[in-house]
């Protein structure tokens, strides 16, 4: 295969992509790349390396081939557009083997220990300046390194993936095999399967097969390959499988020309999620691995055991994929039952439909009654926390095993630990390797001066995500910690009480937020952080119609949307072609327009998720001059009915068939004040801070206001802004 000039990778966030596209921008390839979720290392280090990471699946070009990862379904609606014009889309493993079918590939493979031997093999070549290129699946403890690096030599070292059966289009050189444990049970139906699959790929390699001696291995090479058979030694002792790593890729250096020794591994960084030490004290140790396969449990725990013997050992176990967890239930209850104590989380599914039969609880059915009866399945982080840590840490260990996203629950008990109990300081801990350099976060942040009312006082927590992936963190470490957050936007239409707010305060305002792209002719693309103001002046430079009445409202999209603001007889919803959210769930959604449940100043699914961004389509198309008229016609007309003093917006709700100002205006309550809070003289429905109010004096006025229409009318006027942490209820009653 030609290498591509331009390339377009979908799905680019998971480790089998990442490095992929890390290696073609080194190829000279024109890269971007699209994810619902680019996690901290991956995002900087793409960035780093030259990829253009988009917030949709939209490349600027029109791409060679369009790759995408194995997750990513075939008929995904997004691929229909490449596929109506011819251009290629491949898996990512399909377009690996015929990127590099012309180059001399080592091909690493194996069940277990595939991802640590293909780093260690790469870390070895690096240091003995033999020149080649690399892909390995996992990220490397030293962040400066990258996991995927391209060469001019005619060599690469891939880890090549069993899962989904990409691997029968390669052709490799050398193959370097450690093992063949039945694994990716959803792809192979039975042992016999994989290890037919592993044959052939011996059977089409070049000039050498290398495995361990003494193992089963070896009759299959035997019996497949036609080339020859190179064997190592393979160390059985319990606990001993990075020793086994490290003679692979010695073996794979020597068949090379290579003589490395145990020196030149002394410095080898390490992997993430292999082996970490998170905390240690005296009393407890934290660790993580990436462990989730009965041999790869046995291992970790052996050697466990042998390091620690007399530690206690906790495990807090993660299922990985359905299919795995249902083919091998016994043999993963059989490996953890030599934990003295066992935590389960749910299975994770990864890409796969829930099953019942491959849930965890199918699974501890299998385990012996002395962890059964005592073994729970955790949902929630602080059930977790409080489990492990229910008995005082005597001497114990805790193990977090998974390839799920178990990984923040380790990491968060690691720095619950550490903090020694305070949960805002282990929530900030927990943050700081997951956010972007960019991103602010800073503790104990006044409030007053980030509103249009300027009143109130100090957020627990406050942060500017720089991009849609530290939101997603930052959001994902509340869920954990059962920390409340809010995103203020703006500032408008909102009342901060003087007491604070117990809990994240979130603003949108770094430049990714506030990028505008005209798509077609008469629609834009807005993030979420984009003043009004603004998007009113573009549609204005290109003659577009109907965004004429977001002049003069103080707010961003993203508030715009969530209140479904108005003015002048339009209304934000009206304009909108589809919404992209950041759900609870962490999942990204795109909704029609014409989907959205939207009413009187509500968008229910704004409420639900925060906006990252919409496309925006004009009702029309004009001349700039008419444009400009009708903006500077609708702001005159504002002005002249809205006061200019700080204010939160209108503070109520219109009643039904009437006008909440002219009601307050009806009674009189124009300029009636409470300190230096006071209702405004221009328009009855707002309160204006003249200097110096408090939240309270606001409060007060709005209860104020609201008693004496109720006494006179009979009705109960309902506040529009949002009293930040605090209901309404409680606040006016």
């Amino acid at each position: 295969m030609k290498v591509p000039r331009k390339c377009f990778l979908l799905g680019a966030g998971g480790m089998g992509m990442a490095p992929l596209a890390m290696y073609l921008h080194g190829a000279g390839v024109d890269v971007e790349a699209f994810d619902d979720s680019f996690r901290e290392p991956v995002r900087s280090l793409l960035e780093r390396s030259g990829v253009r990471i988009l917030s949709e699946p939209v490349p600027s070009f029109r791409p060679d081939v369009v790759v995408r990862s194995s997750a990513i379904a075939e008929n995904l609606p997004a691929l229909d557009q490449w596929k109506e014009q011819g251009i290629p889309i491949l898996r990512r493993g399909d377009f690996l083997a015929k990127l590099t079918a012309e180059c001399k590939v080592l091909a690493v493979v194996g069940s277990h220990g595939k991802t640590t031997t293909a780093a260690m093999l790469a870390w070895l070549l690096r240091k003995a300046d033999f020149p080649c290129g690399y892909l390995v699946g996992g990220l490397f403890r030293d962040p400066e390194i990258p996991p995927g690096a391209y060469s001019d030599s005619p060599w690469v070292v891939i880890e090549v993936d069993e899962s989904d059966g990409t691997i029968d289009g390669f052709s490799p050189t050398a193959t370097l095999c450690l093992n063949c444990d039945w694994d990716h049970t959803a792809q192979y139906s039975s042992q016999q399967g994989f290890s037919e699959t592993l044959g052939g790929l011996f059977s089409r390699t070049e000039s050498a097969v290398i495995i361990p001696e003494g193992d089963d291995l070896v009759k299959l090479a035997q019996s497949s390959a036609t080339c020859p058979t190179i064997t190592f030694e393979n160390s059985l002792e319990p606990g001993a499988y990075n020793s086994r790593n490290a003679a692979a890729a010695f073996a794979a250096c020597r068949y090379l020309g290579l003589n490395p020794t145990s020196k030149d591994l002394a410095d080898f960084p390490g992997l993430a999620r292999r082996q970490v030490v998170l905390s240690e004290s005296p009393d407890r140790l934290v660790l993580e691995d990436y462990a989730h396969h009965p041999t790869e449990i046995r291992a970790v725990l052996a050697e466990a055991e042998n390091h620690f013997p007399e530690r206690r050992l906790k495990v807090v176990f993660q299922p990985h994929r359905y299919s795995r967890t249902r083919a091998l239930a016994a043999e993963f209850a059989e490996e953890l039952s030599a934990a003295d104590d066992l935590f389960l989380l749910p299975t994770y599914g990864a890409f796969e439909s829930p099953d019942v039969d491959g849930s965890v609880e199918k699974m501890m059915g299998h385990l012996p009654p002395r962890l059964r009866n005592a073994t729970r399945v955790f949902s929630h982080f602080s059930d977790l926390r409080d489990a492990i840590g229910a008995a005082p840490p005597e001497g114990d260990q805790v193990l977090f095993l998974g390839a799920g996203d178990l990984d923040r629950h380790a990491h968060a008990f690691a720095s619950w630990q550490q903090s020694k109990g305070d949960a805002w300081l282990a929530w900030s801990d927990y943050l700081q390797t997951r956010l972007s350099k960019d991103c602010i976060l800073r503790m104990d942040e006044p409030l007053a001066d980030k509103t249009t009312l300027r009143v109130g006082g100090s957020a627990t927590a406050y942060a500017e995500p720089s991009c849609s992936e530290d939101l997603r963190e930052l959001v994902d470490a509340c869920s954990l910690f059962d920390f409340p957050f809010f995103v203020m936007g703006r500032g408008s239409n909102l009342i901060v009480p003087d007491d604070g707010f117990a809990g994240l305060a979130l603003r949108l305002v770094g430049p990714s937020w506030r990028e505008v792209r005209l798509v077609g002719d008469d629609t834009f693309v807005v993030e979420a952080g984009t003043k009004l103001k603004e998007i009113c002046r573009l549609a204005c430079e290109h003659g577009l119609a109907g965004f004429e009445f977001l002049e003069g409202i103080p707010g961003t999209l993203g508030g715009a949307l969530r209140m479904n603001a108005g003015a002048m007889g339009g209304e934000t919803c009206d304009l909108v072609e589809s919404v992209t959210f950041l759900m609870p769930n962490g999942r990204v959604r795109e909704i029609a327009g014409e989907n959205l449940t939207v009413g009187y100043r509500i968008c229910a699914e704004a409420k639900e998720g925060i906006v990252l961004r919409a496309r925006l389509r004009a009702t029309g198309f004009s001349t700039k001059t008419e444009v400009r008229q009708r903006i500077d016609e609708f702001s005159k007309k504002r002005w002249a009915s809205q006061p200019r003093e700080s204010s939160a917006g209108c503070i109520f709700r219109n009643p039904t068939d009437d006008s909440a100002g002219r009601l307050i205006d009806h009674h009189g309550l124009k300029g009636e004040s409470l300190g230096a809070a006071s209702i405004s003289n221009v328009h009855a429905n707002f309160i204006v801070n003249q200097g110096g109010a408090t939240a309270d004096e606001v409060i007060s006025l709005i209860r104020r206001v609201r008693r004496k229409v109720k006494d006179s009318t009979g009705v109960e006027l309902q506040p529009e802004v949002t009293l930040l942490g605090k209901s309404w209820e409680e606040a006016l009653n």
